[in-house]
């Protein structure tokens, strides 16, 4: 077996960690693991299951402890290639993640601004944190919202309908205006169940976009798997049409093959039996990674 010896990258995952269920860090870290790329987990939370399904779950917040684990990494001298958040329940965290990319001159920022879906937000969430989750965007190379999110953070009323192509060419323009390089509109369902994840690039003014079928079930964590493996593939250097098919086709496999399984939805997907495809997109013959530091 021929193994690469390219540098390794490093991404710093700031992310809460649930002992049961398929989201945030336990879909992170095996994904961009796969890919080969080393993942620096800061837990936001740990709780004993993910919240999407289950009742009575424990929790154990570690706001506190984000900063000094990440100040220990700076007095050590380690470098992070790339710096990626996903569902932050405070303003305090928010500030935190501002804090750290402050910090990370040369990593990649990528925000996966987890808020609601299906035209509401989160019960955690708030109007106020809302317009707070623009800043951190403001600061990124990367955001990856649903079109949810996106509605709240270019703030548009939510419309219940199929949108044109050029209606998501335009939402994706306001969502770059906020400060972002490159954004990513996830799980879009275009007229004829065909579901669309679009992306415009406002560095060269391009536009990509990958399709797939939709499926009969959605399953919990699977915008958290979507975003690390498409981090992860720019990381490597794919250029972006390349990383969105991959992605799209990743999690299409993953999820028609959990839907196969009869996985219990409140579980996630079974992305254990579909790692070893990314396992291939990160290896050898893959793009070659231009680091950094």
């Amino acid at each position: 077996m021929e193994f690469s010896t390219r540098p390794i990258p490093r991404v710093a995952a700031i992310h809460d960690l649930s002992g049961f269920g398929r989201c945030a860090l336990t879909v992170v870290i095996p994904a961009l693991s796969a890919l080969g790329i080393q993942v620096c987990p800061i837990p936001t939370a740990v709780l004993s299951t993910q919240t999407d399904g289950f009742d009575h779950f424990t929790f154990r917040d570690l706001t506190k402890d984000v900063l000094p684990i990440f100040s220990h990494w700076n007095s050590l001298g380690l470098f992070m290639d790339c710096i990626f958040s996903g569902f932050l329940g405070s303003f305090e965290q928010i500030s935190l993640v501002r804090s750290i990319f402050e910090q990370s001159p040369g990593a990649m920022r990528v925000v996966d601004p987890v808020m609601g879906d299906d035209g509401a937000l989160y019960a955690t969430m708030t109007s106020e944190m809302g317009y707070r989750m623009r800043e951190l965007c403001s600061m990124a190379d990367l955001i990856t919202p649903n079109l949810t999110e996106c509605i709240y953070l270019i703030d548009r009323p939510y419309e219940d309908r199929p949108l044109t192509i050029d209606e998501l060419h335009s939402r994706l323009k306001e969502l770059c205006a906020l400060g972002s390089k490159i954004a990513v509109l996830t799980g879009v369902v275009l007229d004829g169940d065909i579901l669309i994840n679009c992306a415009y690039d406002s560095v060269h003014g391009t536009f990509s976009e990958a399709r797939s079928p939709l499926l009969s079930k959605s399953f919990p964590g699977t915008g958290d798997l979507f975003t690390s493996v498409l981090t992860g593939l720019l990381l490597l250097g794919h250029p972006l049409q390349k990383a969105l098919a991959h992605t799209t086709d990743f999690l299409t496999k993953t999820i028609s093959l959990t839907i196969e399984m009869n996985t219990p939805v409140r579980e996630g997907v079974a992305l254990e039996r579909t790692l070893p495809l990314l396992t291939q997109l990160g290896g050898p013959g893959a793009e070659i990674f231009a680091t950094n530091g």
